[in-house]
């Protein structure tokens, strides 16, 4: 009956391996499909939507100074019962980006009193003009920089929905490694303790038949106890994981209690030359400082064109009818205006242009300085992904060597060479090899997602609808 009661045991422990319970693949929810359920229903996901829709929205705004005017005017003076003047001016007004103005209008002007040079023919006067600017303006003006500008602008509003993004990962990786770490830790610990539960049962009717010394009961108890309350410590963990994790579903038809984390993605290191090009070319923080420099250097452009002289010239023919038939700007009917204008000094214009520069100057120092920021950050990252990949080797290895020992102690109890003591020990040893193992598991997925997002392509994960779709 002794053996009997040893077979018992050793039968119990040999159900039990790493992997823990069985689970249902249907229910598994991936890193990458959660990345998809955050990107798709969070709040802040939907804002950064928003934020590309924001950015449409200020080159439109741009382009409305560029948008045909209509005006009229209109003016009546009537004064002691005579009719002093009646002036009316309707005309179209079309802004062009080589900021050349056109207009087109007609005019009709009658009274008493009527100044000389609103003298019209009886039936009106039709006239169509260009103005253009030969000195400042030619080049560079201010409706085509806050054009451009717009542009960068609608640039920095995606590259802010990026960063949002970017940042929204972040987090949710680290709460899917942490639900990770707490399920397979629960999973793990409750199949051991139904096991232990087994063996205590069996020594405990072992002890009551006289084949066990009662103290191997009390030694098994205390291993029962011992892992029941690392079992309620690791369930409040798992639970409040869970819960964490609810913050970033926000999909009512899935609850996160009826799925497992999966534990089937391979360990892959991404290639550091690779992220590094990735940085360099597209990295969200370093974009946003290289967009402002293009802003300046447009600001820098204008300023330049502010040096210039003003001189503007309008031309205007004019057009009435005359014997059924239209005379026009060829009989010489025409109107010509000249604007000149020029600061002395210049000191105002000098000193914007010297301010922008200087801006310029300091906006690429910061760009260096954020450049060697980010790749020092990345490579403390990839430095942290090499090491725990080279601990969860080591450690596969630490629970292989455990679990040949707890094998050979199974070996040696069923021969009548060991005890319940070693043999929990064995057991204790080879479980926590197994917890330390997950939890280097779940700090390497949180390390990748580190290093992702240190590289600014964590965003890249997830494919959100953009307000142009």
């Amino acid at each position: 009956m002794m053996r009997v009661s040893k077979y018992i045991v050793i039968i119990a422990l040999s159900f039990y391996s790493f992997g823990s319970r069985a689970q249902d693949d249907g229910n598994t929810l991936t890193l990458e499909e959660f990345y998809q359920l955050v990107g798709d229903f969070h709040p802040v996901a939907q804002q950064a939507i928003l934020l590309q829709a924001r950015g449409e929205l200020a080159v439109k705004q741009a382009r409305g100074q560029f948008d045909p005017k209509l005006k009229s005017q209109f003016n009546n003076k009537e004064y002691g019962g005579k009719d002093y003047y009646s002036l009316w001016n309707s005309y179209l007004e079309m802004p062009t980006l080589l900021n050349v103005d056109l207009k087109a209008g007609y005019e009709r002007n009658n009274g008493t009193y009527l100044n000389p040079e609103h003298n019209v023919p009886t039936d009106g006067l039709y006239y169509a003009g260009i103005s253009v600017p030969l000195g400042q303006g030619l080049i560079h003006n201010p409706r085509k920089i806050n054009l451009q500008k717009s542009r960068f602008e609608e640039q920095q509003f995606i590259n802010e929905s990026v960063l949002v993004m970017n940042n929204l990962l972040f987090d949710a990786n680290y709460a899917y490694w942490w639900w990770f770490e707490y399920f397979q830790k629960y999973s793990v610990i409750e199949n051991s303790l139904t096991l232990m539960l087994e063996r205590y049962d069996g020594i405990k009717q072992s002890v009551a038949n006289g084949e066990s010394a009662a103290i191997d009961s009390v030694e098994t108890l205390i291993q029962v106890q011992k892992w029941r309350n690392s079992y309620r410590d690791t369930e409040l963990s798992l639970q409040n994981s869970s819960l964490y994790m609810s913050n970033y579903i926000w999909s009512d038809s899935l609850d996160i209690a009826y799925f497992h984390p999966s534990t089937t993605a391979p360990l892959t290191t991404p290639d550091y030359v690779e992220i590094e090009d990735q940085i360099l070319a597209a990295h969200p923080e370093l974009k946003k400082l290289s967009i402002k420099n293009e802003m300046l250097e447009l600001d820098r452009k204008l300023s330049v064109e502010q040096i210039k002289p003003v001189l503007d010239v309008n031309y205007n023919f004019l057009l009435y009818q005359q014997d059924d038939e239209y005379n026009n700007y060829f009989n010489n009917n025409y109107k010509v205006g000249v604007e000149f204008e020029f600061p002395l000094l210049i000191r105002k214009e000098r000193a914007k242009l010297q301010a922008t520069k200087l801006k310029i100057q300091e906006n690429e120092y910061k760009i260096d300085e954020k450049t060697r920021q980010t790749l020092n950050k990345v490579r403390q990252s990839y430095n942290k992904v090499l090491t725990l990949r080279q601990m969860i080797d080591q450690q596969e290895q630490i629970l292989a060597n455990y679990q040949r020992l707890l094998r050979a102690e199974q070996t040696k109890f069923e021969n009548g060479e060991s005890s319940v003591f070693l043999l929990n020990s064995r057991e204790n040893k080879k479980l926590e090899s197994e917890l330390k193992l997950i939890e280097l598991r779940a700090k390497y997925g949180q390390s990748i997602g580190e290093l992702k997002w240190a590289a600014g392509v964590l965003h890249q994960e997830v494919s959100v609808v953009s307000s142009e779709e």
